[in-house]
């Protein structure tokens, strides 16, 4: 049983990654807690498995880079369940940029998964018809926007824009009483991160440097059910660290 458990009886949020990795253990941590998910994935089948256990999770089986076909879902979502009280973007992918040798397609690729379908998600689900008083949101980022590790320039790149673009949002929607930061985490035991071992984009002694080793999903959707909830009602803006030590390292 965890120590810090929250309740969102009632509550509507919207989740893009939520098939695998962080976005589904935030998405399954949400449910436990009594609110009810928008899961936004490419890869149906995860999302179905997840509906078929639980009634207050929603499938929509779109690429977040569809900004339409998202805004689509968002809207049945809200006209069904209600206004949205917050949205994560954990959607993301990490695919190595050496300076000398990457390609342009893959890094656009980074930045429109991780960053531009964030902003574009933010701009949806802040709507005035759809979102709810005192909406949380929450962006991933990652600990690479603060490393800046060797052949990683644009998902490094991209994380650190979604930091700052957060504190800029974050001025914009507070006339709302809306509140949006950021979550950086550190390595995470992930499919994406055991692929991305396998291919040796990850070298093995970075994982080294985190003094309490790699980390595990509910490692970080803890903190971000805490900014979600009404305990952080004074925080925006911001970006908070999960990395096990890693930069201090």
């Amino acid at each position: 049983m965890p120590q810090v458990t929250y309740s969102f009886p009632g509550m509507n949020f919207v989740i893009t990654g939520a098939a695998s990795g962080i976005g589904k253990k935030i998405s399954e941590e949400l449910l436990t807690a009594g609110a009810s998910v928008l899961g936004i994935d490419k890869n149906p089948e995860p999302l179905n498995q997840l509906a078929a256990m639980n009634p207050n999770f929603v499938p929509a089986a779109v690429d977040v880079r569809d900004t339409d076909g998202v805004k689509k879902f968002v809207d049945g979502y809200a006209a069904a369940r209600g206004k949205i009280n917050g949205a994560v973007h954990s959607a993301g992918i990490m695919i190595a940029s050496p300076l000398t040798s990457y390609d342009e397609v893959q890094a656009r690729e980074i930045m429109d998964i991780s960053f531009w379908a964030g902003v574009r998600l933010i701009r949806t689900t802040h709507r005035k018809k759809v979102v709810a008083q005192k909406a949380s949101s929450v962006l991933i980022s990652s600990i690479a926007a603060y490393s800046g590790d060797k052949s990683n320039f644009a998902y490094s790149g991209t994380k650190a824009a979604i930091q700052t673009a957060v504190r800029s949002i974050a001025k914009e929607i507070i006339s709302v009483g809306a509140r949006i930061n950021s979550v950086s985490p550190g390595w995470v035991r992930t499919s994406m991160t055991k692929e991305n071992l396998e291919s040796n984009l990850i070298p093995k002694r970075l994982l080294e440097r985190s003094f309490l080793g790699i980390g595990e999903t509910e490692d970080v959707s803890g903190i971000v059910l805490f900014l979600l909830s009404e305990r952080a009602r004074w925080i925006t803006g911001q970006d908070f660290v999960v990395d096990g030590g890693y930069l201090i390292g």
